[in-house]
This record gives structure tokens, C-alpha cells and sequence, in this order.
């Protein structure tokens, strides 16, 4: 875990190694992006046919190891940290297709988080690019979770992987729930460094 500090910030925050960046003093503030993948490769499927069945899922902070050939990935749980405020939730599912138009994809309610962020398939079957975010308000108003939160995206129909143009990859990747959250939280006590206290000098130290 470590946190970055404003004139640091050039590039994405990364949540595998759960960064957070220091906005404010005191308060630390993290965006955590996770992901359902939609693949013959995933255990979430059913079928060689890349189908995602209706359900909850738990999303998954993926590795920066792209590789699924030579070791299992190292992949972990989205879990929002007990004692932060959750302040933005955003879901969206690039290269995945519907059942039916009206078909959503839900990050499921918990407490501290914002209920109603939905993506909706369109008529194409397609999710829009955009996805859906949920309302900003005040940001630094909010309950604190109270326990460890994982965060969990629900289906109410099957997809599948498919892409809109295809590319015309046999496996129609990359297919995803992708769910973003940020949240902020107490930044810890000050240590010695953030006071700059003298080292003890011993006797005949002294020049």
C-alpha cells in the first residue's frame, strides 16, 4: 500500500497495489477498478461459448500480469476498506452483449454505497460506451462502512463476449463487468519523519 502526494500524479492510481493519493491533508483518497471477465477461460462461464449466467458476481482487482499461460494470476478481491466513505461507483461492460434490450448490470447495494448505479443493454444489445455513474454530491459528506465491503456486481439475464465492431478475435475479448469505486480515508498518525525530529547525539559527538 502507499499513497502519492500532489506534483507525483502522472499517471493512473493503481489499485492492485491499492495507491491512494493525499488531496487534502489528512485524508487519503483511492479509485479502485475491478472486473467480472468474460471468457472460455473464466470460471464464471458455463459454456466453451463465453456465457455469463444471470447472478452475483464478486469483482476481481485484476493483476497487471497479463499472461494466463505459464501461472495462475494473482488476481484479488475488490474490497472497500472498513472505516472509508465511498463517494463515486461507476459500472460499465465493454465487449459484452444481452440478452434482450433493458437487460442491467447492478453494482449490488451495501451499506455505505450508492444504491442505484445501473448500465442499461440498448437496443442494439450493447451496453453504451459511457456506462453509468452514480450522482456526486458532496464528497466529503458520507457514512463510513463500517466493516471490509467486497464489491459485487449483479446480472439479471445471460451475456456473452462479444464485440461491437467484432475485430474478429475468436475469442471476442476483451469481454468485462468492469465496476469503479472511490472512496477516501483517514490518513494515519504523523511519524517521526513528518515532524523532522533530531537524532540523539552522544557525548563526545560534538564538534
Amino acid at each position: 500500500m502507499s499513497v502519492i502526494f500532489p506534483g507525483n500524479y502522472v499517471a493512473h492510481l493503481n489499485a492492485y497495489r491499492e495507491q491512494g493519493c493525499v488531496a487534502l491533508p489528512g485524508v487519503e483518497f483511492y479509485r479502485a477498478v475491478g472486473a467480472v471477465v468474460i471468457n472460455p477461460d473464466n470460471d464464471n462461464v458455463t459454456d466453451a461459448g463465453g456465457v455469463l449466467v444471470a447472478g452475483d458476481y464478486a469483482a476481481q482487482v485484476l493483476s497487471p500480469d497479463l499472461r494466463q499461460d505459464d501461472k495462475p494470476r494473482k488476481d484479488k478481491a475488490l474490497v472497500v476498506p472498513a472505516d472509508s466513505v465511498v463517494y463515486r461507483t461507476a459500472v460499465s461492460a465493454p465487449g459484452v452483449k444481452a440478452a434482450a434490450a433493458g437487460d442491467t448490470v447492478v453494482v449490488k447495494a451495501a451499506a455505505g454505497l450508492p444504491t442505484s448505479v445501473a448500465v442499461t443493454a440498448e437496443a442494439d444489445l450493447y451496453f453504451p460506451e459511457v456506462g453509468a455513474t452514480s450522482s456526486l454530491s458532496n464528497i466529503l459528506g458520507g457514512t463510513a462502512v463500517s466493516n471490509d465491503t467486497p464489491i459485487v456486481l449483479t446480472t439479471d439475464a445471460n451475456f456473452t463476449a462479444s464485440l461491437d465492431p467484432s475485430a474478429g478475435a475468436c475469442r471476442n475479448s476483451p469481454s468485462a463487468l468492469l465496476v469503479e469505486v472511490c472512496y477516501y480515508r483517514a490518513a494515519p498518525a504523523p511519524d517521526s519523519e513528518d515532524a523532522h525530529v533530531p537524532f540523539a547525539i552522544e557525548a563526545g559527538q560534538g564538534y
